[in-house]
């Protein structure tokens, strides 16, 4: 992608490769919310959002009737190089299969408060109005622990944050094992409400503590058209999930501490750790600094990129990473609505590159089926960005 950065040193490719294993035409064809967490055995975890799950006819890319689990969940095997392996058989798609020759299957995790009876669920029906949609994941003791951002998606208050859950996964086995990412147990109360999402992204630093960032959305003044998003942050006791969390809070004179206690909404609201409006927020430590990439806030197509001495910033040196570009690279039309989750994954790396996965939606529900090309909308497309750290230099 020439030119994609003011910097002409940092390179941006699109990932053909990746972008070619996800155009799938069975089972899983399209969802958003991805995201990744390498396993001890070289395996990759990876969790889905709302997800397409049906048939997609390969020669026009037009998506069919499929059915809507609203969270799946895959692991990616490696190559004999350890690396993980970009062939379709190095896909494991762990599947709760409604029909499995038709592609349907079941959502993976489902909220406790789910509408559906046990009979509605083994027929293939889907909870929609209370929904699990997935945090980041850590390894903790051979076990992988996962956080689950609880959703209420009722008719009047649309996609509002509730509970949060953390379950726990086996790694005992092999991918296909029924021990192999089994559920071991699942906390539904971990948090009995969680507005700010503490965990969306996670960053397990090397003085013990795993770090948890969320981008908290208010408006700074009464009169603003648009919320902001700041970056905010806490921390667990220790890599496991299950030690004690506390926050990092601004109190009223602009001076941080770190308190024991969920944060009031005055005190998130002037906790950011940074001064960008931005979200979907990782951070990653590299040589001496902490980095944050993040998305330029409300939808932009831009992905800036930041740096601290601390992993609980402040994130300030702000600078344009890469864009996403205006037009998607599929049959039928190819301009999109919205851009979102620029999901940053360390895991997929080869050589110290940063790799993103981005989703795009449509304009209606209905575009993504059945016109050439709908199956390539709410489905990840991939970039690769090469000596990003040209960015920094004097």
């Amino acid at each position: 992608m020439p030119q994609n950065n003011p910097n002409h040193n940092v390179y941006v490719y699109k990932d053909k490769l990746y972008d070619a294993l996800f155009t799938r035409t069975l089972g899983w064809n399209g969802g958003d919310g991805v995201q990744t967490t390498m396993l001890p055995d070289g395996n990759v975890f990876w969790s889905f959002n709302d997800s397409f799950y049906g048939r997609v006819n390969s020669s026009t890319r037009a998506r069919k009737s499929c059915n809507f689990p609203r969270n799946s969940i895959m692991v990616q095997t490696p190559d004999a190089d350890g690396k993980p392996g970009t062939k379709s058989t190095n896909q494991i798609w762990l599947a709760d299969w409604v029909n499995k020759e038709a592609g349907t299957c079941r959502t993976h995790i489902r909220h406790p408060k789910g509408e559906k009876t046990t009979e509605e669920i083994k027929a293939g029906e889907i909870d929609q109005q209370y929904v699990y949609w997935a945090g980041d994941g850590t390894v903790v003791n051979g076990q992988l622990q996962l956080l689950w951002g609880g959703v209420y998606n009722g008719t009047e208050n649309l996609m509002q944050p509730n509970n949060r859950a953390l379950a726990i996964y086996s790694l005992e086995g092999s991918p296909g094992d029924d021990t192999y990412l089994k559920i071991v147990s699942v906390d539904h109360n971990f948090f009995e409400k969680d507005p700010i999402g503490y965990g969306q992204t996670l960053w397990e630093d090397e003085d013990g503590h795993t770090y948890l960032y969320a981008c908290n959305q208010y408006k700074k003044n009464d009169a603003d058209l648009l919320n902001t998003s700041s970056p905010v942050v806490a921390r667990s006791a220790t890599h496991d999930l299950r030690s004690k969390w506390e926050y990092y809070v601004s109190d009223s004179r602009g001076i941080f501490n770190w308190q024991d206690t969920y944060p009031t909404t005055e005190e998130v609201n002037r906790s950011a750790i940074s001064s960008r409006s931005v979200s979907t927020a990782w951070v990653f430590k590299d040589d001496n600094y902490y980095y944050m990439t993040a998305q330029g806030y409300v939808f932009g197509k831009q992905v800036y990129i930041m740096r601290s001495k601390n992993a609980w910033g402040p994130f300030e040196e702000c600078h344009q990473l890469w864009t996403m570009p205006c037009v998607l690279d599929k049959k039928g039309r190819r301009t999109y609505q919205k851009y979102y989750m620029p999901h940053l994954h360390q895991t997929l790396s080869r050589e110290g590159e940063l790799v993103f996965s981005t989703n795009t939606d449509t304009k209606e529900w209905s575009d993504n089926f059945n016109a050439t090309g709908s199956a390539d909308f709410y489905r990840p497309f991939f970039f690769r960005v090469y000596n990003w750290k040209a960015i920094f230099d004097e």
